[in-house]
């Protein structure tokens, strides 16, 4: 999965859980009306210090040399962090179905089967001050965990026949 996938993805699911409408960081737009979400992609990472394995598939191309072309992807198993942010009145009242969801295999079937939730941190009020007056919010962090198959062009592989003859 490509992190803007798996962006989209935690974001259609907020909103299933939250019942709010939920917003991209970042998007340029006016803020919708309150109350809404946002989610903030803070970034990906390795869940392990290897690849699980490198497949390998034929692209249905040729090279110049007529050969077919392989693509090598290996299969990383990653986790894409998240910070989670209400804004209206309530707001940690909106983040609260999003921890109790994260423990319900069933309330997370929206994200599966290539991703699954595997922390989310405690719900932080954190009101921030505004045009002269304190503005209600929330935060928490949420992580989620998939695999990502990039896939690269690599030397083609040869085929050669061979015969073993016994000699006596």
């Amino acid at each position: 999965m490509t992190n803007d996938e798996v962006w989209s993805a935690v974001v259609r699911w907020i909103a299933s859980v939250s019942g709010v409408t939920v917003i991209r960081s970042h998007e340029g737009a006016k803020a919708p009306a309150l109350p809404y979400v946002m989610a903030n992609f803070t970034g990906m990472a390795q869940v392990r210090a290897h690849e699980q394995l490198i497949e390998y598939t034929p692209t249905g191309q040729t090279t110049p040399e007529n050969k077919p072309e392989i693509s090598a992807a290996p299969v990383i198993e990653a986790e894409w962090r998240f910070s989670v942010h209400a804004y209206g009145s309530e707001p940690t009242g909106i983040l609260r179905p999003i921890v109790s969801a994260s423990k319900v295999a069933q309330a997370m079937e929206p994200m599966f089967s290539a991703l699954v939730i595997h922390d989310v941190s405690q719900i932080r009020n954190v009101p921030d001050w505004i045009n002269n007056g304190w503005e209600p919010r929330a935060q928490l962090d949420l992580i989620v965990r998939g695999v990502t198959r990039d896939g690269f062009i690599v030397d083609t592989i040869d085929e050669t026949s061979f015969d073993i003859a016994r000699a006596e």
